[in-house]
C-alpha cells in the first residue's frame, strides 16, 4: 500500500507540475503551494500506513486525510498570491496541523486499547 501512496502522489504532483506549467491562469505561487499540499499528505498518508494502528483508525484517518487534502488543494488554488495576511495559507496550515494532531492521538490511542 505504501508504495501505490507515493505513486499516486507522485503522479498528482507531476500532473499539478505539468498544470503551472501549462495554464496561464496557475499562478507559480498557487503551484508551489499545492505541491506542498500533495508532498505533506504523501508524508501523512505514507505514515498512517507505516506504523502499526488499529484498521479503524487508519481506514477512516485515510478517508480523512484524502479529504483535508482536497480542501487544502482547492485553498491553494484560491489562495492570494502572497505570504502576509493570507487567509487561504494560513487555513492550510491549521488543517495541516489537525491532521498531525489526529495522527499522533490515535497512534497513542491505538497502542493504548487491547
Amino acid at each position: 500500500m505504501r508504495k501505490i501512496i507515493l505513486l499516486i502522489g507522485l503522479i498528482c504532483l507531476v500532473v499539478n507540475i505539468l498544470l503551472g506549467i501549462t495554464l496561464s491562469s496557475y499562478s507559480t505561487f498557487n503551484m508551489g503551494l499545492n505541491c506542498a499540499v500533495i508532498m505533506l499528505n504523501i508524508f501523512l498518508l505514507y505514515i498512517l500506513n507505516s506504523i502499526t494502528l488499529r484498521d479503524a483508525f487508519k481506514i477512516s484517518l485515510g478517508l480523512l486525510f484524502s479529504f483535508f487534502g482536497l480542501i487544502e488543494f482547492i485553498l491553494g488554488l484560491k489562495a492570494v498570491e502572497q505570504f502576509e495576511n493570507n487567509l487561504a495559507l494560513v487555513s492550510i496550515i491549521i488543517i495541516g496541523a489537525i491532521e498531525a494532531i489526529l495522527l499522533v492521538i490515535t497512534t497513542i490511542n491505538s497502542k493504548t486499547i487491547k
